[in-house]
């Protein structure tokens, strides 16, 4: 892919993402009667912009998200229209329709990927696909043998230091509880069981312990309702996984912190992996939309000042309450953490130039 071809895919999937985001607030104050003023793609100033009815509909200059402006969400009197005039639960939705949106991407996405081509899963119980010659599973210093030879490809593990592995996620889990000392897997082969003790090593790329096994996978079909619970789930354990990984990346010391080697990415760092993922093709790409639609969904729902979560954080104590916050108040707070919001991804930003 020629590097014009490839900024433009970026320019379109970052577009596309902001503009179903901002399409969220858009839909539903338009639904609920409120005013749009201005829906835009991008901040900074205006490279054009046509003005269709009440709304000017722009494209601006930084790339780097977009907004949807609401008559009287600034505090001023807008009349019957106006964002402040309308129920609390109305004004709700607005605020959170646009991570809604984002959230629900990953989820249409799982589904058309599982009711077309099937799930690709682990296979049941757990089969060893191939060894990674590297690894400790093939490697005869670290393996005394009680059978005839090493762990094999087609072995079924059975268990890991007594503890069932019935799934992938508990074959992962008791490798990486070992912290690196022995580990004694248990395998069924042609029938007869075979125990192995192998040493662990530990992984940089998956910041944890690993033996070297690389699972057989499968392709699972299902119907419609199968495939729409499993999109679910999916999208489940995608943000279960999110969240985990800046858990492990705080907490632990070997990864270097969220600002790390291994760390969060700023902008120029999600332009770079998403540019090495659409050079991969369609297939890899599809997944990677998703996912970055979801992660903007969930910073943008977070209770911070200036992100949506931060705004619908004020509707709650307004519930609370029983009477708004002083516009002019909440819209100072939203300043300064729209500051710090830019402060943040400045620092990011210069992490991601240092690696």
């Amino acid at each position: 892919m020629s590097g014009a071809l490839l900024a433009l895919v970026i320019v379109l999937i970052f577009s596309g993402i902001i503009i179903l985001h901002e399409s969220g607030h858009y839909v539903s104050a338009k639904l609920a009667g409120i005013k749009v003023e201005q829906f835009s793609v991008g901040f900074g100033p205006m490279l054009f912009g046509r003005q269709r009815g009440e709304t000017l509909y722009a494209v601006r200059a930084i790339p780097l998200g977009g907004f949807v402006k609401l008559a009287g969400m600034d505090g001023t009197d807008a009349g019957p229209r106006g964002f402040n005039a309308h129920p609390l639960w109305q004004r709700f939705i607005v605020i959170v329709a646009g991570s809604a949106l984002n959230l629900a991407l990953p989820v249409l996405i799982f589904f058309g990927t599982i009711a077309i081509a099937g799930d690709l899963d682990y296979k049941a119980p757990i089969e060893v696909g191939s060894l990674d010659s590297t690894k400790p599973a093939v490697s005869a210093p670290n393996v005394m043998r009680s059978g005839p030879a090493g762990i094999r490809p087609g072995d079924v593990i059975l268990s890991v230091d007594g503890h069932p592995v019935n799934q992938y996620n508990d074959l992962h889990r008791w490798v990486n509880a070992s912290n690196g000392a022995p580990v004694t897997v248990t395998v069924r082969r042609a029938g007869q069981t075979q125990t192995y003790t192998v040493t662990p090593v530990y992984d940089q790329d998956s910041g944890g312990f690993v033996i070297g096994i690389r699972p057989a996978i499968v392709t699972y079909h299902y119907g419609p309702l199968q495939a729409a619970g499993l999109s679910i789930q999916r999208t489940g354990d995608t943000i279960a996984g999110i969240f985990g990984g800046i858990y492990q990346l705080a907490t632990d010391k070997r990864l270097g912190g969220l600002l790390g080697p291994k760390g969060i990415e700023g902008p120029v760092g999600i332009v770079k992996t998403t540019a090495q993922v659409a050079q991969g093709g369609g297939l890899n790409l599809i997944p990677f939309i998703g996912f970055l639609s979801l992660s903007l969904g969930l910073v943008n729902i977070l209770p911070f000042p200036a992100l949506d979560g931060g705004r619908a954080a004020f509707l709650v104590i307004e519930a609370i309450r029983g009477r708004p916050v002083d516009p002019a108040r909440e819209q100072m707070v939203h300043y300064v953490g729209l500051a710090i919001l830019f402060g943040l991804i400045g620092l990011v930003t210069y992490n991601d130039v240092l690696r």
